[in-house]
């Protein structure tokens, strides 16, 4: 269905937005979300390879177009951690997969970690799946069973 779902913390369903497309408030995959300083949230729309960012009421603000096939997303102290798990030749041609950090006041990158090489994989790191930053700021990045 493509859309977000808002519930209560009881679990009382709320609000639901969006639907299947590519453009502002459509998603083809929405597949990671958070919440940033302001309470905005931030969703990783990976099949339109994008982050669409929300009000809580589910009003669209503002895109990001820099992070790839997102499969995962952070963010900490002002700054966005995304991790693409699927960009590769086929899938998002002149696009690496791995971390991508990056302000959250604009759209550019800051700094980029590549995929954790194995010479077993057809891609490299074509499995992250999720990404965190612990108090001392280094990243953490989950891989999934492709990656084996």
């Amino acid at each position: 269905t493509a859309r977000i779902l808002k519930f209560s913390a009881d679990g009382t369903f709320i609000n639901a937005w969006g639907r299947i497309g590519v453009r502002h408030g459509e998603f083809r995959t929405p597949h990671a979300l958070a919440f940033d300083s302001q309470g905005r949230l931030w969703v990783a729309d990976r099949g339109n390879h994008r982050i669409e960012i929300f009000d809580q009421e589910g009003n669209y603000l503002e895109s990001r177009y820099m992070y790839g096939r997102i499969s995962g997303i952070f963010i900490k102290d002002e700054m966005v951690y995304t991790i693409d798990s699927e960009s590769s030749p086929t899938n998002h041609p002149n696009w690496r997969n791995g971390v991508r950090i990056g302000p959250v006041d604009a759209d550019y990158i800051t700094a980029f970690i590549p995929p954790f090489e194995r010479e077993s994989r057809v891609y490299q790191g074509t499995a992250g799946e999720g990404v965190a930053v612990d108090a001392d700021g280094n990243v953490y990045a989950a891989e999934g069973p492709n990656s084996l």
